[in-house]
This record gives C-alpha cells, sequence and structure tokens, in this order.
C-alpha cells in the first residue's frame, strides 16, 4: 500500500504535465485562427444516375462470372494456363559504410 501512495507522489507532476494550456485551448477556439484550407469531396451519384452505375456494375459483374460456368473449377483451369509472372528484380545490395 505504500508504494501505491509513492507512486501516486511520483506520478502526480507527470499528470499535471498532461494537462492543456488554458491560453492555447482559447486561441483555437478563436474564429480567427488559422486552420488549412478545405478540400472539395464530390458526393457519390444519387438518384437515376446512381441507378444506371448499379446496372451497369451488376451486368458486367454478371458477364464476368458468365465466363466460367463450372465455377471454381474453370478458374484453376485458366488460372494454370496464364503464364508465371515475372520475378521482382531484386534492388542491388547496398556498398559497406
Amino acid at each position: 500500500m505504500k508504494h501505491f501512495f509513492a507512486l501516486l507522489a511520483l506520478s502526480a507532476p507527470l499528470l499535471g504535465a498532461a494537462q492543456t494550456v488554458p491560453q492555447q485551448a482559447a486561441a483555437a477556439a478563436r474564429p480567427q485562427a488559422s486552420a488549412s484550407p478545405l478540400r472539395y469531396q464530390p458526393m457519390a451519384p444519387v438518384g437515376a444516375s446512381a441507378l444506371v452505375q448499379e446496372v451497369q456494375d451488376w451486368k458486367a459483374a454478371n458477364a464476368a462470372v458468365g465466363q466460367y460456368p463450372r465455377g471454381h473449377r474453370d478458374i484453376v483451369k485458366w488460372e494454370k494456363a496464364q503464364p508465371p509472372a515475372p520475378a521482382a528484380a531484386k534492388p542491388p545490395p547496398e556498398a559497406p559504410r
């Protein structure tokens, strides 16, 4: 128990230093405070244009799945028929310093 109180007494200055300085917080709340500019992010399509996009995505996905009428078996066969990917070039070793 006495170790607890000793630890508490030793950690009090550290906890006090973790508190924010009121002047800095007040400066950030001012409307004139500097801030980074806002970036424009366009919204996702809504309404009829979103519906057209969903239909096109669905049709493309359905056509892609239709290429493999036997499912996974055809995909594995297609993967085996593809040439192996070229090995990535290894960077030259660094010169000793």
